[in-house]
Order: structure tokens, then C-alpha cells, then sequence
């Protein structure tokens, strides 16, 4: 869903879909897992206006109603994808879109980001609880220039469940570090995975060791891959602090 202008995505009950699309891709013997809704917003800034853009997300209105304390990870781009922003928004187990009029923070946050931005793009997708994907993709305790590489991917017709179980395996050689998320509606990529690097250099390291190994699990994404992107981008605000 991309448009002209921008707006914040508040609560239509999509929870009767939560647990079919990433279910539906594990294989029978795997335990179900506890899946939680999340949106992922991502956003172009208009010419010059970046700053602004930054600006206005990290000072936006709760993206959750009746939780002020839940404050989207925002990611900002650097190599790769055309979005400038990604703001990730946890949901819980369900979300509600509603057609009453928004609060008054919330409309006044969407005249200020219109002139701000050329388009964006929302997508409702399912992944771990909020708790697990903190504990991923939030930067380490005194990390510093905490880098991530943002992977969204589509699956050849009747590949899904093929391209989930290789993404699963080349999480376990990140773990703790990596969040996968599956599509539910929005975007037309099927997976996301977001991979934290705690540097420059810890990225660079990582991915020679990677390139290096004969049974390196990335190779095997051809066999059920149509399509992929690959984003660097650097943590720019929310989440919790890291205790």
C-alpha cells in the first residue's frame, strides 16, 4: 500500500489471520510459535527533508493506542532499498483499524509528515513477541554505529514453506540477532529478516566469515527464491534501552 501521503496505522480485527501465514510454512514437526502482529511502515523522504522526516517519527504520537510506552524501532537507510525509514510497530496478537477520526496528535502528526515525504509503504506482518524481537534487533549494550541488514524476499510459486525452512537455518547462525517476519497483507514480499551487527567492522567480519564456509545455507535461498533486496541501515531511536 503506497501513497502520496503519509499517515500512522491505528488499529479492523486481522487477528483471525495471524497464525495461518507463518504457520502454514513450518514444517509439522515444528512447535507452533507464539506469533505477534507488528506493522512495518517504511517511508521516502522529499527532496532535502530528511532531517525533518527523522525528526518527525522520533517525536511522533504513540503508534499504539493505550500503550504511550510502546515506541517503534526505527531504522534508517543507508546502502540498498529506496525507503529512507523503516518504522517497525509491534502489535501484540491482534490490531484493529478503525474509520473514526483520529486522535488530535495523530492528525496533526499526519499534516506535518505530508510535505515532508514523497510516498510510503504499510505492511501487517507476524513474527516473534515484541520481547524476542527487542532482544534481536536493539543495539547491544554499549555498542556503537550499530548496523543492520534489512532482507525482504518473495518465494517461487509453491516455495514458501522451502524458503521459510532455509531462512530458519541461516537465523541459527545469528542467534539472538535476527528477527524473521512473515506477510499478511501490504507489501508483495513474503519474508523479512532484520539482522543486527553490533558495527561496521563486526558486519564486514560476519559476512567474510559467511562467504567463506563450503556449506553456507545462504546458497540454497536459489532453490525456493524469486526475488530479494537487501537494505544496510542504522538504528535510529525506539524499543526499549537495553538494560
Amino acid at each position: 500500500m503506497s501513497r502520496k501521503c503519509v499517515r500512522r496505522v491505528f488499529g479492523t480485527a486481522v487477528g483471525v489471520l495471524l497464525a495461518t501465514p507463518l504457520l502454514a510454512q513450518q514444517p509439522p514437526s515444528t512447535p507452533a510459535a507464539a506469533l505477534e502482529l507488528y506493522h512495518v511502515h517504511v517511508v521516502k523522504a522529499a527532496a532535502g527533508k530528511l532531517s525533518d522526516v527523522i525528526d518527525a517519527y522520533s517525536n511522533g504520537p504513540a503508534a499504539r493506542p493505550g500503550d504511550p510506552q510502546v515506541a517503534p524501532v526505527i531504522l534508517r537507510h543507508r546502502e540498498g532499498g529506496e525507503w529512507d525509514l523503516m518504522v517497525i510497530t509491534p502489535h501484540g496478537k491482534d490490531h484493529t483499524l478503525s474509520a473514526d477520526t483520529p486522535p488530535a496528535e495523530v492528525q496533526a502528526f499526519n499534516q506535518k509528515i505530508i510535505p515532508l515525504s514523497d510516498w510510503h509503504g504499510d505492511t501487517f506482518a507476524v513474527g516473534p513477541p515484541w520481547e524476542s524481537v527487542q532482544k534481536a534487533i536493539l543495539p547491544a549494550r554499549g555498542a556503537q554505529g550499530t548496523v543492520y541488514v534489512v532482507t525482504d524476499l518473495r518465494a517461487l510459486t509453491g516455495h514458501r514453506q522451502g524458503l521459510r525452512q532455509t531462512l530458519d537455518r541461516i537465523g541459527q547462525q545469528a542467534p539472538g540477532r535476527t528477527a524473521l517476519f512473515a506477510h499478511v497483507e501490504g507489501a508483495p514480499w513474503n519474508f523479512l529478516t532484520i539482522t543486527r551487527y553490533d558495527s561496521w567492522a563486526d558486519l564486514g567480519q560476519q559476512q567474510t566469515g559467511q562467504s567463506s564456509q563450503q556449506q553456507d545455507p545462504s546458497l540454497d535461498l536459489r532453490r525456493d527464491m524469486a526475488v530479494h533486496h537487501d537494505t544496510v541501515a542504522t538504528y535510529v531511536g525506539g524499543g526499549e534501552a537495553r538494560k
